[in-house]
């Protein structure tokens, strides 16, 4: 099985990590320093749970031609990259090629399928997991939060699939496989969209939202924001994920951000404002919902610009 693995960052390398007993059907889709740094020294990756690995791919490369038509294809990019990455690198996509987009948010399918041209088979696709770049081909994760969950719209049984999970599982990466997932992306999705708008509404770290009643509201609206547009897209999320979601943020150190929060505090151009907030407006625009703890925070964004 030929499994190519597009973004060589947290996400990426996670994966790779746990597929180090197949790195000789591993192909990683890099390039400047990164490229240069595994084909001399191998992928670095330091993990609690999958531990310290040197992982040497069968190819790193970033030429399409080169890399030629793969059976599994992880895109492990940054969201606001796909529209570049996908086209640039569809060739690689054939007919019986699994397509497995790990961003945030909940739209990461369907756009990925239209961005390919509906190649291949496209998966729903969610990781938890806390790494980072500690230098070009070396990455560190931390904590034992860490788990992988993919699965296919229509229900088909997909040999390919289940084979994949059994190696990542095998390779000390929990990973759930299953023909639809979109309960769990949604509440992910929940998580990480509520934290950032209440992060960046209130221009904060986590600490003294804890500490105001009328700011902790906020976040819960968020969350019942995202449960009304997941029950209006058909999503059956769970009823008390509001609350439940309030308690764990009232749990978690004072100094806590989300990556989304920090890019915008520090003036990045490209951010996943627009895929994670963004199309939470949009969606609603379609469906005939209101979501305005969302739509405030996408206001205040905008009218920065």
């Amino acid at each position: 099985m030929r499994i190519a693995i597009l973004g060589i960052g947290g996400v990426g390398a996670t994966v790779t990590g746990a597929l180090k007993k197949h790195e000789n059907e591993l192909i990683l889709i890099a390039r400047g320093k990164t490229k240069e740094a595994i084909k001399e020294k191998g992928l670095i990756f330091n993990s609690e749970l999958l531990g310290n690995l040197v992982i040497k791919p069968s190819l790193v490369s970033d030429d399409a031609k080169e890399i030629g038509e793969v059976d599994v294809l992880f895109l492990c990019c940054k969201a606001y990259s796909l529209s570049t990455a996908c086209p640039e690198y569809k060739s690689i996509v054939g007919p019986h090629t699994l397509v497995i987009p790990i961003q945030n948010g909940v739209i990461a399918r369907e756009m990925v399928s239209k961005m390919i041209d509906g190649r291949g088979t496209v998966a729903d696709g969610y990781i938890y997991c806390f790494s980072s770049i500690v230098a070009p081909g070396e990455i560190k994760n931390v904590g034992t939060m860490l788990k992988l969950g993919f699965g296919i719209m229509d229900g088909q049984e997909d040999v390919k699939a289940n084979q994949l999970a059994d190696m990542l599982n095998e390779g000390g990466l929990p990973t759930i496989y299953g023909q639809n997932l979109l309960k769990d992306i949604w509440e992910k999705y929940a998580m990480m969209c509520g934290n950032s708008c209440a992060f960046i509404y209130f221009n904060s770290e986590a600490g003294p939202i804890q500490k105001d009643e009328s700011k902790m509201h906020f976040l819960t609206e968020v969350y019942e924001d995202i449960k009304r547009l997941a029950k209006a897209k058909g999503v059956a999320i769970s009823e008390d994920l509001p609350e439940k979601y309030t308690e764990v943020f009232k749990t978690v150190s004072p100094q806590t951000t989300s990556s989304l929060y920090r890019d915008i505090r520090d003036g990045k151009t490209n951010t996943e404002f627009d895929w994670l907030v963004g199309s939470a407006c949009r969606m609603v625009d379609e469906i005939g919902i209101e979501v305005p703890y969302i739509q405030k925070t996408y206001d205040k964004v905008m009218a920065g610009k």
